[in-house]
């Protein structure tokens, strides 16, 4: 057994904590919270009759009352109380960690708790669409979404969390791999390249050349490009405007 302090993740099962911390890339469950959630009326003799040892560890925990050091089970023991109890509701709160919690935890493909790399870039994007659909500022919703949630940065936001904060930032769907997200600095840089392309066709006096050669290329490539600088400079003045808007 180990006295480590360790980081604490707390899910709910029907209003009940279920305290959780990740120790060697595996989850741990606080013994307490399962006993108690059980029904057995003695946590440490139930571990002793139904738990292996290999799977029991001793962790500092901050509580109401302190840092105390309390019990943690694996996985392992975790369904050896469950079985081993007679009480109608273990076979709810079996279904509820094979179905729900478990799921939850690994769907980032690892037991990491905190939203993974492609979440992360969601709440990015939800942020992003709520600034230009409000008008607020990033940090200031950053700050709302910390004060929402508890927590010090969007990164470690719980992975059970994560469709929650994204419904709560406005329900932007979440990113698909396959699809390129267009932010604001992509914008600008389409829009600059879009403008230099036009400016090196007059510049060049490319449709006299094609005119020259008695092509009918260089007609419909003026009118491309004629149009495509009217519209990239449109959006050049509002990108300036909401530039000057954020200052």
């Amino acid at each position: 057994m180990s006295n480590t302090s360790i980081n604490l993740f707390t899910f709910n099962f029907n209003n009940s904590p279920v305290r959780t911390t990740e120790i060697n890339n595996q989850i741990w469950f606080l013994a307490n919270d399962v006993c108690s959630i059980l029904e057995y009326k003695n946590s440490r003799r139930a571990i002793e009759l139904h738990c292996k040892e290999k799977g029991v560890t001793k962790r500092y925990t901050l509580t109401k009352g302190g840092n105390q050091e309390m019990i943690y089970i694996s996985e392992a023991n975790l369904f050896r109380l469950i079985i081993k109890s007679k009480q109608e509701k273990a076979f709810i709160f079996e279904e509820w960690v094979m179905e729900d919690l478990l799921p939850t935890i690994r769907k980032t493909g690892s037991y990491s708790l905190t939203i993974n790399a492609e979440q992360q870039q969601a709440i990015q994007q939800a942020v992003n669409e709520r600034v230009y659909r409000t008008g607020e500022r990033h940090q200031a919703i950053y700050y709302k979404l910390h004060q929402q949630f508890k927590i010090p940065r969007y990164q470690d936001l719980l992975a059970s969390k994560f469709d929650e904060a994204i419904k709560w930032l406005g329900g932007v769907p979440r990113i698909n791999k396959d699809v390129i997200e267009v932010n604001r600095t992509n914008l600008i840089c389409l829009v600059h390249h879009m403008l230099w392309l036009n400016d090196f066709y007059i510049d060049n006096r490319l449709y006299d050349v094609f005119k020259m050669l008695g092509s009918n290329f260089g007609v419909r490539v003026h009118d491309h490009f004629g149009d495509g600088a009217f519209v990239a400079s449109m959006f050049k003045q509002q990108l300036e405007k909401k530039q000057l808007q954020q200052v």
